[in-house]
């Protein structure tokens, strides 16, 4: 296991997984509740096609302490910020990818907004950049009181088996301990409120290379999301692919091959 200190001396788990002759570095963002290793299918795949791969368990998450715990969502943003500098200065030559997966893509947008031109391109799965429906029936001002207060008080994770349509993902996610089954109070206002706050009010501003892939009938994060923040972003380069009959996971699903192919065709056309 290796785990590299961040700025304020918090340790992350970190992975480094090089390719042979790699022609690019994809950094990797895991989604909410959830950690690195569940994107191990994903890693090997573009291992093997050529391109090394970097990811981490996110602050409070997987293998990390303070589990279920989170200060300010901007950390997120800023350690990514540094993990993409870490890559940088490890393959110098070599074109920087981040991608990231619901949370994390909300994460990896917000950092293409805050750093614009320090990678090549980003791809965002199923990604958080709007207002998700559990937010809707909160209050955000009771919701921000009640987390400076009882911000470490745990509430159970909320995912359900809209998580994917491929049997035994679900069952496997709910058995993981590495997944978050408890969540607390703050990490929910930062992640629905704040997170989500600050990529709308800057939405405009993000004009990275983009590609968003999502799963048409995803009942988590839905499809209308990702298609608002393609027909807003300032992008020259975007492409939004949506999935028939999948969920949220769709590089979980049976058709993750096809999914991780377009991906690639995607990052060799520029």
């Amino acid at each position: 296991m290796e785990f590299i200190k961040m700025r304020d001396g918090y340790e992350i788990y970190f992975r480094d997984e090089p390719a042979q002759n790699p022609k690019g570095v994809i950094i990797i963002t895991h989604g909410f509740a959830e950690h690195c290793s569940r994107h191990d299918y994903v890693s090997n795949y573009l291992i093997k096609e050529g391109y090394s791969i970097i990811r981490y368990d996110l602050r409070g998450h997987g293998r990390n302490k303070r589990r279920g715990r989170l200060n300010r969502f901007e950390d997120y943003v800023d350690d990514l910020a540094e993990i993409v500098q870490i890559a940088s200065e490890k393959y110098p030559q070599l074109p920087q990818i981040t991608f990231g997966h619901s949370m994390g893509g909300l994460i990896t947008a917000l950092y293409g907004i805050k750093h614009p031109n320090e990678v090549t391109a980003q791809i965002l799965s199923g990604p958080t950049v709007g207002k998700l429906q559990p937010a809707e029936k909160l209050q955000p001002g009771l919701m921000k009181f009640l987390s400076s207060i009882v911000g470490g008080w745990k509430i159970k994770n909320p995912v359900d088996d809209g998580i994917c349509g491929k049997e035994g993902v679900y069952e496997d996610y709910l058995n993981d301990p590495l997944v978050l089954h408890k969540v607390s109070l703050e990490l929910y206002y930062q992640f629905l409120f704040r997170g989500t706050e600050m990529i709308l009010k800057d939405v405009e501003k993000y004009n990275y290379p983009c590609l968003i892939i999502h799963g048409k009938i995803d009942p988590i994060v839905p499809v209308e999301i990702g298609r608002s923040f393609y027909n807003t972003i300032s992008s020259q380069k975007k492409d939004l692919i949506e999935y028939d009959g999948l969920y949220h996971e769709i590089l979980n699903e049976d058709k993750k091959d096809e999914i991780l192919n377009d991906m690639i065709n995607w990052l060799e056309s520029f």
